[in-house]
């Protein structure tokens, strides 16, 4: 149920295929809305025995099945899935689907911001020593049922996981091996019937482990430090301010401790990434990795390697003294408030705007007010919102460029009005689908800009 076209509903397709399963896939996107996914699938052997009701759902798709994999546009108030309840049929995501078939370890990653960064880090980690160590799941480059075949057991799989994995996996009483929580911050909700709700879904990941497991938290985060009364695992923290059960920063290093005793790991000098909600991402991986004995030398060669993933505050390039950056992963204020802070120095013209997920832009306007030399803002209901908390700080207009069509004429209005800043950064800190598939669309569309812009420069 929901094909969708981000991949994850796409390998699991291919998956179940492979196992001779037969398959009716529903979704309310028309055939022509998901032609790239079709065309993926009618190359299989077996794609011809596939159902397919496409452009809306049908009570009957949901009476004489063994299983339904609800996928994640769908709500849960679906009266489609109330009828697949009423004929007992079993509703599961791919993450329950994944946990119940695979009989190893895992690592689990969730949290509103830093997740898919850390998740990847902590991956490069264990790579160094444990080769069959993948990463997967809500990242967008690797879904859980395109490496599960690969695995061993001891394979240790690192899985990003979102709130809406969380939600079915509390409902089947999963958690994983290692949980970690980047941090809890106001997000989805246009999902959510409040913060509340949100933080619960959250919560999940560390709700059903048992005490020979291990939770790794952000100690600088309230709510995720709160979830430490949660969960019967062994809890370890990161924390750019104190000294804790586990890493931290002193005296300008990076440092490990079990509870008793102090272990250096390295300078912060040493680390690539701008800001610090990237060092603390660098500290929380670091933490995972010396739990799972990954040497000392190591997690240095990785950490001082290591630059970021796309579309997360991503150096791009310098262009006429203009430095570059794809942030269009930052879809909520807070993570664009993250990356004005890291680049403290430069002077900004900010590309930022799109649809709200019921938001609150106060931080952000402030922000933009005191760093920002120039905000080019794209049409949509969040960037409306975001001129009124601009308006209600008397930020002077001739600082913003409002409502604009399309990302291309960001880029153009962007250029024209560059003057003496030396920073363009696309962080969006709002919804894409007024414009774009999604966010890694929007990202992709301001690469390419960057690129027709370097030939033409040649």
């Amino acid at each position: 149920m929901g094909l969708g076209l981000h991949g994850g509903a796409l390998a699991l397709v291919k998956w179940l295929l492979k196992k001779k399963a037969i398959l009716t896939i529903t979704d309310l996107k028309t055939k022509r809305q998901l032609q790239a996914s079709l065309f993926s699938i009618s190359k299989l052997a077996g794609a011809k025995n596939i159902k397919y009701s496409l452009g809306g759902h049908q009570l009957k798709d949901f009476e004489n099945q063994d299983l339904i994999v609800q996928n994640p546009g769908v709500p849960d108030k679906s009266i489609y899935l109330a009828e697949a309840k009423k004929n007992s049929i079993p509703i599961i995501n791919e993450a329950v689907m994944f946990f119940g078939l695979y009989n190893g370890q895992s690592i689990g990653v969730t949290g509103t911001r830093g997740k898919s960064t850390i998740a990847t880090l902590i991956h490069q980690l264990l790579r160094t020593e444990i080769k069959s160590n993948v990463v997967a799941g809500n990242i967008a480059t690797n879904p859980m049922f395109a490496v599960i075949d690969k695995l061993k057991k001891d394979s240790l799989p690192v899985l990003e996981l979102s709130s809406w994995h969380l939600e079915k996996m509390d409902e089947y009483k999963v958690s994983p091996h290692i949980a970690l929580v980047t941090n809890v911050l106001n997000d989805h909700l246009n999902r959510y019937k409040n913060f509340c709700a949100y933080k619960r879904a959250k919560e999940s990941i560390i709700k059903h482990q048992s005490k020979s497991d291990i939770a790794i938290l952000n100690a600088d985060n309230p709510h995720s430090y709160s979830f430490r009364k949660h969960t019967q695992a062994n809890v370890y923290f990161y924390s750019l301010r104190k000294k804790i059960k586990g890493a931290y920063v002193s005296h300008g290093h990076i440092c490990f401790s079990k509870g008793k005793g102090e272990q250096i790991i390295m300078p912060i000098s040493g680390v690539k990434l701008l800001g610090e909600h990237n060092l603390q991402n660098i500290l929380g991986a670091i933490v995972v990795a010396k739990l799972v004995n990954i040497k000392n030398k190591n997690i240095i060669r990785v950490v001082k390697n290591f630059s970021g993933i796309d579309y997360r505050f991503q150096y791009k390039t310098t262009i006429k003294d203009v430095a570059i950056y794809n942030d269009s992963a930052a879809t909520n204020p807070d993570a664009v408030v993250a990356a004005i802070k890291a680049l403290k120095n430069k002077k900004i013209v900010l590309i930022a705007g799109g649809e709200d997920k019921k938001m609150d832009y106060k931080k952000l306007a402030k922000e933009i007010k005191s760093q920002v030399k120039l905000l080019v803002l794209l049409s949509g209901t969040g960037s409306a919102k975001l001129l009124l908390e601009l308006k209600k700080i008397n930020c002077p207009d001739k600082l913003i460029i409002k409502n604009v069509p399309s990302l291309k004429k960001a880029w153009e209005l962007s250029w024209k009005n560059i003057k003496d800043s030396n920073c363009l950064l696309l962080s969006p800190g709002a919804a894409s689908f007024n414009m774009f598939i999604n966010e890694f669309d929007r990202a992709r569309q301001f690469n390419q800009l960057i690129n027709d812009s370097q030939k033409k420069k040649k």
